[in-house]
């Protein structure tokens, strides 16, 4: 006669609690990009893209300053909340 095998328990998943940044609608921005914010978003975008044949193109074209007077405007356009208010 065989013994039974014990039953095998499969543990349940760990179920953790989403960071409050995903579940904290207060967190959302309603308010344009401040000029400090601009300057964090412009300086983080050029350390990263620095090296491209893109950047490097762009600033031979029309020089660095021009370059990032770009890049400012193309965040400014993109911020979903840049017609909310007035920039100061």
């Amino acid at each position: 006669m065989r013994k039974k095998r014990p039953k095998l328990e499969v543990p349940e998943p760990l179920v953790q609690d989403p960071p409050s940044w995903v579940t904290e609608q207060d967190l959302d921005r309603t308010t344009p990009y401040t000029e400090d914010e601009l300057d964090l978003l412009v300086n983080g975008t050029v350390e990263g893209i620095y090296d491209t044949a893109a950047w490097r193109k762009l600033v031979d074209q029309v020089g660095e300053e021009e370059a990032r007077r770009i890049l400012r405007s193309r965040l400014i356009m993109r911020d979903e909340n840049a017609t909310k208010l007035p920039r100061h």
